[in-house]
Formats: structure tokens, sequence, C-alpha cells
């Protein structure tokens, strides 16, 4: 009888000191929202490169989606290059120019022919009307053209 009452006692303390089952715990923190980072950059030429008067651009986007021209869709958009210029405004229409380039056929890479010397080449992601989405989608580098 003593050893069953110490055996008794030895399990009750094992299972006593093991591992609990917990009860749900209510959550009363609020959800947590992750913001999506955005933003456009160029793959190549890498900022500082010396190029020839014929070089390719390869652009890239994060956080959007490349599609051609037309429709405005929320979190979408399509290329632009400017020379030697930082960024479009936010909200204003791009005008194609010889400094404005546009890409709505949705292109993610191009050649771009420039005269020799030192350029500012920016990047400016736009929705389907052209509408820029102003310097937090838009990336500049500076390239020797020789």
């Amino acid at each position: 009888m003593k050893k069953v009452s110490i055996v008794v006692v030895c399990l009750t303390l094992l299972y006593a000191c093991g591992p609990q089952k917990k009860e749900k715990e209510e959550d009363s923190s609020e959800p947590v929202v992750t913001e999506i980072k955005k933003s456009a950059f160029f793959k190549s030429p890498a900022d500082g490169a010396t190029v020839g008067t014929t070089f390719k651009v390869v652009m890239g986007i994060e956080g959007m989606t490349v599609e051609p021209a037309g429709e405005v869709k929320e979190g979408f958009g399509h290329h632009h290059i400017l020379i030697n210029q930082a960024m479009w405004p936010e909200g204003e229409i791009i005008p194609p120019s010889d400094t404005t380039i546009h890409y709505g056929k949705g292109q993610t890479d191009t050649e771009l022919t420039l005269e020799p010397g030192d350029y500012t080449i920016s990047l400016q992601f736009a929705d389907g009307v052209h509408r820029s989405y102003g310097e937090s989608m838009a990336a500049s580098i500076k390239v020797t053209v020789q």
C-alpha cells in the first residue's frame, strides 16, 4: 500500500510539474498591417557608369505591376525615362518629348542614344494615363556617355 501511495504521489507531482495546456488567450492587439514597399529602380546601368552613345537600360519596379498605358488601375502603371530631370511631380501628366520618354507598351528595357557628356537619367513610374506617381516612385542615376 505504501508503494502504491508513493507511486501515486510521484505521478501526481510529475503531472503537476509537466507541460500545461494553456487556456485560449484573448488577442486584444490590433491586426498588423504591413506596408508593401513600392519603388522604381534601375537594374542597369549602374549609378556612375560610363556607357557608349547607345546603351541598354533595364528598368525595375517593386510593389507595383507594369502594364501598358490606357486603363487607370490602382497598383499598376508603366515606366518613363527623364533625361536631366530628377522626377515628375505627383499627379501631373508626363508629356512625351525628347527628354521625357514614354514606355506605354509596358516595356521594362530599352536602348538609349545620347550625345557624349554627363547625364542624370531618371526613371518615373506613372499610371495608365501617364499621371506621375511622384518622387516616391522615381529613381535617378548619373552616367557618362563617351
